[in-house]
């Protein structure tokens, strides 16, 4: 099931949870996350691996000799993405959990949490007409 199949019922809540490091530890902490919702019952979507983004830099190694001599240098930048579906009660608690519980959570890992929440659609509009 991909992000773009996800159908969400009303007075849920859908969070992503977008994490991104330089760390090999990356892909196991989002297994850990979305093996955390499965275990409470939570329906999930990922861990969806994403682009990942590298930086390179070429340097001198000395800076009065060789300009044949250079060092070079990568920063590579993984990426996952796991949502999930709950109830907005259950979605609270397991993003608290997310926040405070979860070890170990690496400090080269980078956790960015976002929340959509559908309401039902009864306490916005009702049947009767005004004319």
């Amino acid at each position: 099931m991909s992000i773009t199949q996800t159908i969400v019922g009303n007075g849920r809540k859908v969070v992503s949870f977008n994490l991104q490091g330089i760390d090999r530890v990356l892909p196991y902490i989002a297994k850990r996350i979305a093996w955390a919702a499965k275990l409470s019952g939570i329906k999930t979507v990922g861990p969806l691996p994403l682009p990942s983004t590298s930086k390179q830099w070429t340097v001198n190694r000395s800076p009065h000799t060789d300009k044949n001599s250079r060092e070079q240098y990568e920063l590579k930048v993984n990426k996952r993405l796991v949502q999930i579906d709950a109830p907005i009660q259950t979605a609270d608690m397991f993003v608290k959990f997310v926040q405070t519980k979860l070890p170990p959570i690496s400090a080269t890992v980078d956790i960015k949490i976002e929340e959509r929440v559908y309401l039902p659609t009864e306490d916005f509009y009702s049947d009767k007409r005004i004319a």
